[in-house]
């Protein structure tokens, strides 16, 4: 027979360091368990906002690459026309010239078509690397952000797009200008650089530009579709993503909008905004013109009013058609009096008041309502108003709080 040995009975104190052993352990492994779960988690997150982040960039160049070839088409059509209508040049219209003339102009020596910030950062960052660890999520951004380095440098380097009138050469064609207002006749322009060969293979191969900016889209809206698929994001998570990127503040109310507001745009442009508690609102445009053959600015004043309200952050602007006031000061400018006659060419030229409130009063007739997302600072002196009507080519104004004695 086998004889067991008797266990001794643990004392009180046993006991106690027993459970209190047992316990510190069940703790140290909730607290890391936990800990785990939430870094997990974190990671996971990490992970979508980066994916997310990534294929609204792809999307937006997408949209970027459509619109290069319907401005393309714009230009060749309106090129095409005047080809066939060359004895009657100096008679067509002045935007089917200027249309033709952008096809053959480099307007700018700024030569960046996409934003690489996003690119920079998904390269960058190691933590974003170790959280997408989908190889083919990974492959698929490598792809589409070598392709469009590839593009860019094409558009750079490559005969095919450099407009054959650079840069240097218009601002040398505005210098030699014959009138003394720099301004470049596009009409004499297209007569004469339409006979140059290298003009000739820049219309010949506008198509090919066309269906390059074509494939270059679709190319990236499948890549795009497939890193959605890869990653399981749907088109509303992603609306949802872009729509929380776009904004910040605090939520708005009607007393937080009620007074006067201003807008510095870029230097030459104000707005300015009035809400009023009966809701009606007044908006004015202040525009400051310079140009090379007077001293100061010319001043126009844009201005119109309508109604008002605010609904879930959003802010509704009825405007009032009738309203439309256009108003031009030209007490600021100074020019040499031999300059006369040049100075007031150019501005009956472009600034005609009476077609300028003929246009603004059409732009409101067809855009009756505006619809702005706001939010506001915490000491309700700013306003962040989102201005875009797109999803992923967003524009942001910032309006500032007039206090009583500015």
């Amino acid at each position: 027979m086998i004889h067991f040995k008797n266990n001794k009975i643990l004392s009180p104190w046993g006991k106690g360091f027993l459970t209190s052993v047992l316990g510190t352990t069940i703790s140290i492994l909730l607290t890391f368990g936990t800990s785990a779960l939430v870094d997990s988690k974190m990671q996971a997150d990490i992970q979508r906002q980066t994916a997310m982040m990534v294929i609204h960039d792809i999307d937006v160049c997408v949209k970027k690459m459509e619109e290069m070839a319907k401005d393309e088409e714009k230009c060749n059509d309106a090129i095409q026309y005047v080809l066939a209508h060359l004895d009657q040049i100096e008679s067509l219209p002045e935007d089917t010239l200027k249309l033709a003339k952008d096809m053959l102009t480099e307007y700018s020596s700024d030569h960046s078509y996409f934003d690489d910030a996003k690119e920079n950062i998904f390269k960058s960052s190691q933590e974003i690397w170790g959280n997408l660890d989908n190889m083919a999520f990974i492959d698929n951004m490598e792809r589409f952000y070598r392709e469009r380095r590839e593009l860019v440098n094409a558009l750079k380097t490559d005969p095919v797009f450099l407009p054959p009138i650079s840069y240097q050469e218009y601002c040398q064609m505005r210098i030699n200008a014959t009138s003394d207002t720099y301004f470049v006749d596009p009409a004499a322009v297209l007569k004469e650089k339409l006979k140059e060969p290298r003009v000739k293979y820049c219309i010949d191969f506008s198509t090919t530009r066309t269906m390059v900016y074509r494939e270059y889209a679709q190319k990236w809206r499948d890549i795009s579709d497939r890193n959605k698929f890869i990653m399981n994001i749907s088109d509303e998570e992603l609306a949802e993503y872009i729509k929380n990127s776009q904004r910040s503040g605090s939520s708005v109310s009607k007393r937080d909008l009620i007074g006067q507001w201003e807008q510095k745009l870029d230097g030459t442009e104000d707005n300015y905004y009035e809400f009023l508690e009966n809701d009606s609102f007044c908006k004015k445009r202040i525009a400051h013109i310079p140009y090379p053959v007077w001293n100061g600015e010319i001043i126009v004043t844009h201005e119109y009013n309508g109604t008002w309200r605010l609904k879930d952050d959003t802010l509704f602007m009825m405007c009032n058609p009738n309203s439309a006031e256009v108003q031009m000061d030209t007490t600021h400018i100074s020019y040499r009096p031999e300059m006369r006659d040049s100075v007031r060419s150019l501005i009956a030229r472009y600034i005609n008041v009476k077609k300028l409130k003929e246009e603004l009063r059409k732009d409101i007739e067809e855009d009756l309502l505006d619809t702005f997302p706001v939010t506001t600072n915490r000491a309700n002196d700013k306003i962040e108003m989102i201005v875009s009507r797109s999803d992923d080519n967003v524009s942001t104004h910032y309006l500032r709080r007039i206090k009583e004695g500015n």
